[in-house]
């Protein structure tokens, strides 16, 4: 199923979408390279990062990178360990402690 199809995620495909989706600061911004055979090629966790949308690291990143939008976390660990691989991407440190700090102070 193409990535447009599915619900809740948006392949970046433009500065505007880009910019847009920032301001919007809904949902999860992914970005980094995507293996073209699952599980092929040297594809780093430490390059592949998903971010708040709202994040501010997200202005640092390249113009030749994948990003795509998620509309939930649920979502993008889902499609993210299917098309990236498990253990082959991981949270913005920054991201991580801001939804570490939600969780501890729910409990």
């Amino acid at each position: 199923m193409p990535i447009q199809e599915q619900a809740g995620i948006h392949v970046i495909e433009s500065l505007d979408d880009f910019a847009e989706a920032r301001v919007e600061a809904v949902g999860f911004i992914f970005h980094g390279s995507i293996p073209v055979v699952k599980g092929k090629g040297k594809v780093s966790s430490t390059t592949n990062l998903l971010h708040f949308a709202r994040c501010a690291r997200l202005e640092k990143i390249g113009d030749d990178e994948t990003k795509i939008w998620f509309r939930s976390v649920r979502v993008a660990h889902k499609h993210l360990d299917e098309a990236v691989g498990d253990k082959r991407w991981k949270w913005c440190k920054y991201c991580e402690r801001e939804i570490t700090q939600r969780v501890l102070d729910e409990a």
